[in-house]
Order: structure tokens, then sequence, then C-alpha cells
């Protein structure tokens, strides 16, 4: 991160990222496909529904994923170890804490929570199976999220990937014989994909208990502070924010699916899957770029971190434009190998091409907005990630899907897109003027 090539450094950071997102990718779609494979589209929809809660482990993890990271490269490049081994023990501990909070609300308020999202008497009962399982161990998917978050923030991008591919290998192992074999259904899809969870978690534990690495979670290195909570909320709110306003706009649009039909629902649920391949490598490799751009910003070296910008926003960007292509051409057979149902493949493949039209600009928006976030601006984060999903989408999704019903509704994303790339990039002049200028330190810690 220091002083190997700035693109050799990018890719060497982003390649185990993207090999192990790919694996998520996989991992994310498995249970979509295997209950594709049982031919009930009331199945799919009902996971689809409940998927986006399972954004909120996500949301909450990415408080110290993303927020402690942060944090934790910048003191690295500070050559602050302790401040770093400290930060980490203490998103450990506080993020167990989060996890029990949040298991036991969803399961106060499961039943609520299901009608919310656009259930109907078909589909309640797969949601409700789903669900549960899920809600049981939230605690180890949030635990997982923010523990491979904290492992790419000292480089070690290799090791995230090594555990996300253990749950995600044991998953794709376990949802056929959980789902067909055994008959399980989408009660199986969830104790596959919990199993593998757990087993992703007792590696990352095991990593930060070696000698292999620089950072700390055991009970001695818990030392709060006031610094390394501001720092890593700052950051990490907005963070959260964005993963928690993405389960509500996806509660939002499945509500606006459901009034087409639960084949619309299902559909979009397969066009989100499908979607995710370039999604997720897009933001795997800014996520790889992430702890360069911090550990750059720590020591200061500003020239090396504007390389690292630019060269990141050209990656991102090719990668987008191949996938707008490949998407144009293979869309139908990509939803298609999901599920066989004619109104379901319909429905998606529509989706899917109205997608295309944003798709080449979410490099741009994705790179900017990891780093405002590795750089400790909270605000321009906020915006992106905010405008994205809330601030600019929702208000597109209710309006054109009132003035063009359908075609409103598959075309609000993308142009929201678009309008979200644009304020990415302008806010960007704020950050251009502090890294072409003097260093800004680091905050000391305090007790």
């Amino acid at each position: 991160m220091e002083t190997a090539p700035v693109g050799s450094s990018i890719i060497r950071l982003a390649l185990p990222m993207m090999l192990g997102m790919i694996a998520q990718m996989v991992y994310n779609m498995t249970d979509t496909f295997f209950i594709g494979q049982t031919g009930d589209p009331n199945m799919v929809a009902g996971i689809s529904l409940t998927m986006p809660l399972f954004m909120i482990s996500q949301g909450f993890g990415n408080i110290f994923a993303v927020g402690a990271s942060s944090y934790i490269s910048r003191v690295l490049g500070a050559k602050n170890l302790a401040e770093a081994k400290h930060t980490n023990a203490v998103s450990f501990y506080t993020t167990i804490v989060f996890g029990l909070v949040i298991t036991v609300a969803l399961f106060i308020f499961k039943t609520p929570i299901l009608k919310l999202v656009g259930t109907s008497d078909v589909t309640f009962r797969y949601a409700d199976d789903y669900f549960s399982i899920i809600s049981a161990f939230i605690l180890f998917a949030i635990v997982n999220i923010a523990l491979s978050g904290q492992i790419r923030s000292e480089g070690a991008t290799n090791k995230a990937m090594n555990g996300m591919l253990l749950g995600i290998v044991l998953n794709i192992v376990l949802d056929p014989v959980f789902i067909l074999w055994f008959g399980w259904g989408v009660a199986g899809a969830a104790w596959a994909t919990i199993i593998g969870i757990i087993a992703s978690v007792v590696y990352f534990v095991a990593h930060f208990l070696s000698k292999k690495t620089m950072l700390s979670i055991r009970p001695a290195d818990f030392k709060p502070n006031r610094i390394m909570y501001a720092e890593t909320l700052k950051i990490g709110i907005p963070a959260a924010l964005s993963h928690i306003v993405m389960t509500a706009s996806a509660i939002f649009t499945n509500r606006v699916a459901a009034a087409y039909g639960d084949f619309v629902v299902a559909g979009s649920g397969v066009t989100m899957r499908v979607a995710s391949i370039c999604f997720t490598l897009v933001m795997a490799l800014a996520m790889g770029y992430q702890p360069f751009a911090g550990y750059n910003y720590g020591a200061k070296n500003f020239g090396r971190l504007r390389g690292g910008l630019r060269i990141t926003m050209i990656y991102t960007t090719v990668l987008c434009c191949f996938f707008t292509v490949f998407f144009a051409f293979f869309g139908k057979f990509l939803v298609y190998v999901f599920i066989r149902d004619a109104p379901t493949v319909q429905a998606g493949t529509k989706l899917l091409h109205a997608f295309l039209w944003g798709l080449p600009f979410l490099g741009i928006q994705m790179t900017f907005m990891v780093t405002y976030q590795a750089l400790g601006k909270p605000m321009l984060a906020t915006i992106v990630t905010m405008g994205r999903q809330c601030l600019v989408y929702l208000p597109l999704l209710f309006v054109l899907n009132r003035l063009w019903q359908f075609n409103g509704y598959i075309y609000s994303q993308p142009i929201a897109d678009i309008i979200t790339t644009a304020i990415a990039a302008a806010l960007s002049s704020f950050v251009f003027k502090e890294i072409r200028g003097d260093p800004v330190p680091l905050p000391r810690a305090s007790a």
C-alpha cells in the first residue's frame, strides 16, 4: 500500500476481494437458483420479499466493517499500531451487542415486518419459514460482515476472501441437499446460508486470535476511547444507513411490484441476483482500493492517493461497460436459468434491460462513495449512498410509476443511478481541494 506501483497495488488488493465477491455472488444466487428448480414462483417470491431484511445484518455489520476499517487503515498509515489493535477489539465486542439487540427486535416484530414487505396470503408462509431461521442467527451474519471488513483494513484481502469462500462453498454444497433432497424448501435454503455464515465467523475469529495479524480481538485489547468511537461511527453509520435505506427501498419496490402480480415480484428478485453479478464485482474492486486510500491518506501521501482514485475509476467503468453489453445479449437467458416460468422470465428480462441504462455510470459512483468513506468524509458518503436509494430513487419510483405505470417502475432505478453519479462527481471538488493542499492531521486518541 505504501511503495508498490499504484496500478498493481490496486489489483493486488482488489483481486482477492473480487474473487471472494464472485463466490459471494454465487452464494447469494444459490438459494434462488435451487428454490427456482422447484418450479414454484411463490417460493421464489417468498425469498425475494425477505431478502431485503437480510440486508439489515449487512447494514449494522457495516458500522464496523466500513467505519472501523476506515479508521484502522488511517491509523496504520500513521504508524499507530496500538490504536488499530484497540479499535479492532472494541469493534468486535460492540458488534456482538448490536447483533443481540437486532435478534430480539426481529422476533418481536416478525409478523408486522413480513406484512410490511408485501407478502400475500400465498407467499407469507414461505417468507416466514426463511425469515424465522435467518433472524435466529442474525448475530453471526452481522459479526461476519464486520470481521471481514476489519481484516481488509490491514490489506489482508486474501484472508477476507478465504473466509468468505469457506462459507460460500458450504452453502452451495448444502443448498441442493436441504432444498431438493431433504425437501425442506425455503427453510433448507435458510439453514444452508446460516451454516455457511457460522463457518466464516469461526475462520475470521481464528485469524484474529493468531499471530498472523497486526490487529486483535483479545479481551485485553478492549480499550475504548472517545475518538475511536467517533471516527468509527461517523463513517460507519452512513454506511449502515445505506444498507438500511437499501432495505427500505427494496421493500417499497417490492410493494410496487406486487401491484403487478407475484410473478413480477419473483422476476424482480431474479433480476436483482443477475444484476448483482456486475454490482458485486464493481463494489469489490472499489472496496479493494479502500484500504489503499485510507492508508495513504493517513500517511499523507496524497499524490499516490490521487493516482489510486483515477486508476480505480477507470477499472470500475470498464467493468461496468463490459457487463452492459453482456447483459444486453444474454440477460434473458440468465433469468431463464433461475426459473422457467414464462411470465416471470418476461418480467425479469424487461427489468434487467431497463437497468442497463444506468449501469455504465455505477463504477464512477461506487469509486467516489468508497473514497469518501476511506478518507473519513461521512457527509459526502451519506449524500451518495442516500441519493441512490432514497433521496433520488424513491421519489422517482413513485412519480414515474404513477405517470407511466410498469415502464415508470422499471426505469426509475437507472435514472436514479445517472443522477446520483452526477451528484457524486460534483461533490468530489471538496475532496480534491483537500488532497492537493496541506495534509489534514488525524485526531489523536484519548482515553
